[in-house]
């Protein structure tokens, strides 16, 4: 089986993605799906018989969420708040250990991957859901050099914990 790329940037990490209107629901009849590059976020078709066995009906996410340990400072209302820790990562958004965030705050995020990288500025950033110890956080403004850091640090999770690429049947 061939490996499935993305066109735009090349990379196989992609992941089969929701579908969208009428014509994409006619093409999967005819295994033509909807996937979503992990890495540049660029959204395409392409013909593959696997897609509808591999993607969970249940999965929305675009993007699919690496364990990681990221330290993270955000600024909420303003002010700094004290320096955290991402427990998940993915181009899209994150999970970040912290409390007393409500649904709909907007916040400023500053990732340090590690020491001897530049840090990762998120500009905007939304928090979705709240747990009782973190909350999940969707990423909407990020600069585009910082949108490549952040796509090296996703491509380097994905390759040290294994991913493999999707098969183009």
């Amino acid at each position: 089986m061939k490996t499935l790329h993305c066109p735009n940037c090349g990379t196989p990490f992609v992941r089969a993605t929701y579908q969208e209107g009428m014509m994409e629901r006619v093409l999967n009849q005819l295994n033509v799906f909807p996937f979503r590059c992990q890495l540049c976020m660029n959204r395409f078709r392409a013909f593959n018989r696997e897609a509808r066995r591999s993607t969970p009906a249940f999965d929305r996410r675009q993007y699919k969420r690496l364990p990681t340990s990221i330290e993270a400072q955000f600024l909420a209302d303003n002010r700094m708040q004290a320096t955290n820790r991402i427990t998940d990562i993915s181009m899209d958004g994150c999970t970040l250990q912290t409390t007393g965030l409500p649904r709909g705050t907007f916040l400023g995020i500053v990732l340090k991957p590690n020491q001897q990288e530049e840090a990762i500025r998120i500009e905007t950033a939304m928090v979705c859901s709240v747990r009782p110890s973190s909350v999940g956080v969707r990423f909407l403004e990020v600069p585009l050099p910082d949108q490549r850091r952040l796509s090296q640090v996703v491509l380097g999770l994905l390759v040290s914990q294994g991913h493999h690429p999707v098969s183009n049947a």
